[in-house]
């Protein structure tokens, strides 16, 4: 009906290619999304590009024998869409206000869904690194600190006896993480 399910928003971390790579990241994507058990297929599939995305996502469908509409989403010079096309032909849309619209509406939620997914992923994985960068202090420990604390500022800002209070944390590890953040040789803190 026009309506964002967003329970079944996922982001996927690709894992055919190690570099760059459109068309293998978009059908790995379709066929983590399609071979997971508890995903109804989709009734329809949009895919941001264009007659190559389109061939090969259509390709992974042929092979797994299913039958699902796909088409690319081609944009003009602007960055908006201005045609769906599919292997063998181009529907215009810049004339079809309320197909533009949903279209439109669509890539704007995939564009906050996918920044936002993004932006928390980069996060959390900056501060996991700068919390590992202590000696002692991995994954489980950094984990466990920020449960505690909530942020880095209330780990930099606290003291060796509380930052033993934290499960996980001995005394030894409390000193070192206070050192790290207090040692006035540290060039970073």
């Amino acid at each position: 009906d026009g309506k964002f399910n967003k329970s079944g928003y996922r982001l996927y971390k690709i894992r055919s290619t190690q570099t760059p790579d459109d068309y293998a990241s978009m059908r790995e994507t379709i066929e983590r999304r399609l071979d997971h058990p508890e995903n109804k297929y989709p009734d329809l599939i949009l895919l941001d590009g264009g007659r190559g995305h389109v061939s090969t996502v259509r390709a992974l469908l042929d092979e797994k024998g299913i039958d699902i509409p796909v088409f690319g989403m081609v944009k003009d010079d602007y960055h908006k869409t201005r045609a769906l096309v599919s292997e063998d032909e181009e529907i215009s849309i810049a004339r079809e206000q309320a197909v533009f619209q949903l279209i439109y509406r669509i890539q704007e939620e995939i564009h906050r869904f996918a920044i936002s997914g993004m932006s928390r992923a980069k996060g959390r994985s900056m501060t996991h690194s700068t919390l590992e960068k202590i000696d002692g202090v991995g994954p489980a420990k950094a984990r466990a600190l920020l449960a505690h604390f909530k942020t880095i500022g209330a780990i930099k800002n606290a003291t060796e006896d509380e930052l033993a209070e934290c499960k996980g944390v001995s005394k030894s590890d409390a000193k070192t993480i206070y050192s790290y953040y207090h040692d006035d040789k540290k060039e970073e803190k």
